[in-house]
């Protein structure tokens, strides 16, 4: 069985995000009802289903784009994180740009032998 690895799945992940390619991306989170993200502003967006929707209309929005930097990872045989630094352009409402500078951290658990996300926190610097 070809396990992939931390790293792989992480930089995979990340990779999908900034693509905003949804339907690879979905397949590198938790399809249990544990996932959980929550937003710069402490909103929590928990389950697969709404998880998935948040993924989706955030997706199909065509303004944004984001670059990655990872600042740390770790991982044991079952769980694993990483810290990475995020820089989202954006448009406002009244059509502005905007820069953000933010981290996410990600935990990731390995599920039959697969790793996928069960937890996504953001905080804006």
């Amino acid at each position: 069985m070809n396990i992939e690895s931390f790293h792989t799945v992480l930089i995979k992940h990340l990779d999908l995000m900034q693509n905003k390619d949804i339907i690879p991306f979905l397949q590198t989170i938790s399809e249990q009802e544990d996932i959980s993200v929550i937003m710069p502003n402490g909103r929590l967006i928990s389950g697969y289903k709404d998880v998935a929707e948040f993924n989706k209309d955030w997706f199909a929005d065509i303004d944004w784009s984001l670059s990655y930097q990872i600042i740390k990872e770790e991982c044991t045989d079952e769980m694993g994180y990483a810290v990475v630094e995020i820089e989202y352009k954006d448009v406002d409402q009244n059509g502005n740009p905007y820069n953000k500078i933010y981290y996410l951290t990600l935990i990731f658990k390995k599920n039959n032998e697969k790793w996928l996300l069960v937890h996504d926190q953001n905080t804006f610097t």
